[in-house]
């Protein structure tokens, strides 16, 4: 059997691969279970032929880090004896993504069966919400629809942290109803505490900026939550400058071009953006991008301040344009 893991909830992927974990044989797992990158695709495959161990002659083999986009001629000659793989064996593939139009992903989706797991983007907090109402189901929480939305509002599209706090509050309530007072203590808002941090910069407040991204990561609040926000709330402020540099006048099409679910918001995102430059904002973006790049290849969350510091300086000198 041979299966792709495609996507960056590496929560999600994570809970499928532990799902395949368990169908191997307990007693002879270190000999059944094995992983690669795939740069060593050729001892993956030699790996995933060689017959399995144990009772249940299940085995399975996964290769990590797959950009198939820079699949060889050679790696596609190796993967042409995927065919020949037992069927007791289970060969993973895991990927950030996958372009279906490459010859080498045609010919995988020829194989094997495709497992997607995309983060819900941080500004579709309707989709945050309606998920985390559907796993707060399958949990026995009944939700209020005001607990649902702060939820979504604190934990962000952070699928990892939405199951663990999901799981906290089904043990706290036993089965009774929670109120928003209870839910607040039990699950803090690490989210606004980040879009704090997005208005210090904006107003180019470098002192609290510092203060506030410093309190964050001594939470222990993931950087990669904390950037995540950071690039909402930013692109959020492009977009509407660019719908008003571009002439849009009425908050109900500007909500509309910039995927805004309240047109009163559009109100009080106008006054926030109205003396800052587009170009700032669209340089911040791209800066909080790498840094999204950079969180993602390794790069630790304590080092993030040095970009933070250089996005503050974006906006020492706003004027309008």
């Amino acid at each position: 059997m041979i299966s792709l893991l495609v996507g960056d909830d590496f929560h999600a992927i994570n809970k499928k691969l532990a799902a395949f974990k368990r169908s191997l044989d307990h007693a002879w797992i270190n000999f059944n279970y094995h992983r690669f990158k795939s740069s060593a695709l050729d001892e993956a495959i030699d790996c995933a032929l060689t017959p399995a161990l144990g009772m249940r002659k299940a085995k399975l083999v996964v290769v990590e880090e797959c950009n198939f986009k820079q699949f060889t001629e050679e790696m596609m000659q190796i993967l042409q004896l995927l065919p020949q793989v037992p069927q007791q064996t289970h060969l993973v593939f895991l990927a950030p993504a996958i372009d279906k139009r490459l010859k080498v992903s045609k010919f995988l989706l020829s194989q094997g069966k495709l497992f997607e797991f995309d983060l819900i983007p941080p500004w579709r907090t309707d989709l945050i919400a309606q998920s985390i109402r559907t796993q707060g189901r399958t949990m026995g929480l009944s939700l209020e629809k005001n607990i649902v939305e702060y939820l979504a509002g604190a934990i962000g599209n952070d699928s990892a942290r939405a199951e663990s706090e999901l799981k906290k509050l089904a043990s706290y309530s036993n089965g009774t109803k929670l109120n928003l007072k209870e839910v607040r203590s039990l699950v803090p808002s690490t989210t606004q505490n980040s879009l704090q941090l997005a208005e210090a910069i904006r107003e180019n407040n470098c002192k609290r900026a510092v203060k506030l991204l410093q309190g964050l990561l001594e939470k222990e609040t993931f950087p990669l939550a904390i950037c995540a926000t950071l690039i909402t709330q930013f692109r959020t402020w492009m977009w509407v400058k660019a719908a008003l540099v571009g002439g849009v006048r009425q908050d109900a099409e500007i909500a509309k071009i910039c995927e805004i679910s309240n047109p009163k918001r559009v109100y009080f995102l106008k006054r926030e953006v109205a003396s800052i430059p587009l170009k700032s904002l669209t340089q911040a973006v791209s800066l909080l991008l790498d840094l999204e790049a950079s969180l993602k290849c390794g790069r630790k969350g304590d080092s993030m301040l040095v970009e933070i510091l250089a996005i503050n300086r974006l906006f020492a000198d706003d004027k309008v344009s």
